[in-house]
């Protein structure tokens, strides 16, 4: 999948999903904290959306960044299969985490595999924390994870560590000592995404 597609498909399901929950640009600039100018930009096809931009708004709809990257797909076989060889993974930089992802071929899965490198060595503000409705399994690769959740006093996860959690509850990484962690993360969309209406969910 090309960038151009990628960047097609976000804007075209910005504002869909926009439309769909019945918010005005001003309201998901609002929860999003992404400007209004920057969204209508985005929505006609006039700016890239930076990949900060997508997790912004990603959260604030409350659906996982990775969806909103999907094209569609007309595959509806069950016998689906695909491969991702080492060094393959497309990668996706943000502030404080990089993601590489898995199985990126297929589309409209339940589940989204993806290895993230934790860089942050300090807790991101609370708008940043990532928070998508399902449910998420985390397993320590290496490294030391200091995991910060909505509702838990932190824990520290070293290597061989897991933790498995409702991820609509707000969450997020830290890397402890010298060098950055590297986790599994695997997302599951247990339902169809919440409807967010007027900064709250359906």
């Amino acid at each position: 999948m090309d960038e151009d597609t990628i960047i097609a498909t976000f804007c075209q399901k910005l504002k869909t999903l926009r439309l769909a929950n019945g918010l005005t640009l001003e309201e998901l600039g609002e929860m999003s904290g992404v400007s209004i100018s920057t969204i209508s930009k985005i929505e006609n096809r006039q700016q890239k959306p930076s990949f900060e931009t997508v997790l912004r708004v990603s959260r604030a709809l409350r659906i996982n960044f990775v969806h909103m990257l999907e094209t569609p797909s007309n595959n509806h076989h069950l016998a689906r299969r695909t491969i991702t060889r080492a060094g393959t993974e497309p990668k996706l930089q943000g502030e404080h985490y990089t993601y590489a992802t898995h199985a990126a071929e297929i589309t409209h899965k339940a589940m989204i595999p993806t290895v993230m490198t934790i860089r942050s060595r300090d807790v991101p503000p609370a708008d940043q924390w990532s928070t998508h409705f399902g449910e998420e399994f985390i397993y320590v690769l290496s490294g030391t994870l200091e995991f910060h959740t909505q509702e838990y006093a932190p824990a520290i996860l070293n290597e061989g560590d897991s933790c498995y959690l409702d991820s609509a509850m707000s969450h997020a990484f830290v890397s402890v000592g010298d060098g950055d962690a590297t986790v599994l993360s695997v997302f599951i969309s247990s339902s169809p995404p919440a409807m967010v209406l007027n900064g709250r969910t359906a």
